[in-house]
C-alpha cells in the first residue's frame, strides 16, 4: 500500500505547474517526457481534488488544482503532438467557465462548470479512442469525507 501512495505522490510532483515556474527556462528543456498516461493520472487525481475543494468552499486550493488541469491540457498536447488528442480545443469553453466560476467562488456556478469540463473530457476519450476511460463526478460515502486522509481540505 505504501508503493501506491508513493508512486501517486511522485506522479503529482510530476505535473506540479509551480516547478516550472521556479525554474529558468533554459533549465527545463531536457529530452525527459512524462508519459501521457501518467499526465492522464495526474489530471484524474486533480480532477477529484478540484471537485472536492468546490464541494467545501476551499477556493485557494480550487485555483491550484485547476492550475494543473490547465497544465497538463497544455502539456499533454506538447509532449505528444501526433497523438490524436493533440488538439485540445473542445477543452477550451469549459476550462474558461471554470475558471470563472472559480474567480467569483460561486458554488453553482462551478457545480454546472465543472460538469461541462468533465463531459468535454469524455467527449475528448471517445473522440480519440478511449472511451473506455470514463471521469465521473466523485462518489463520496455518506458520511462525506474526502478519501485522502493525510491532506486537509477545509479552507481555515
Amino acid at each position: 500500500m505504501r508503493g501506491w501512495a508513493l508512486a501517486l505522490a511522485v506522479i503529482a510532483g510530476l505535473s506540479s505547474p509551480g516547478l516550472a515556474e521556479d525554474q529558468p527556462a533554459e533549465k527545463t528543456q531536457s529530452n525527459y517526457a512524462p508519459r501521457l498516461g501518467d499526465i492522464m493520472i495526474a489530471t484524474q487525481l486533480s480532477h477529484f481534488k478540484l471537485w472536492y475543494a468546490g464541494r467545501v468552499a476551499n477556493w485557494e486550493l480550487a485555483k491550484y488544482e485547476f492550475a494543473r488541469i490547465k497544465a497538463a491540457i497544455a502539456d499533454a498536447p506538447k509532449f505528444y503532438p501526433n497523438s490524436p488528442m493533440a488538439d485540445m480545443k473542445s477543452l477550451s469553453d469549459p476550462v474558461e467557465a471554470l475558471g470563472k466560476a472559480i474567480e467569483s467562488k460561486d458554488g453553482a456556478k462551478f457545480g454546472k462548470a465543472f460538469e461541462e469540463l468533465t463531459l468535454a473530457c469524455n467527449s475528448c476519450h471517445n473522440a480519440t479512442g478511449f472511451g473506455y476511460v470514463m471521469i465521473r463526478e466523485p462518489r463520496l460515502s455518506p458520511i462525506e469525507t474526502s478519501p485522502f486522509s493525510d491532506q486537509q481540505f477545509s479552507p481555515k
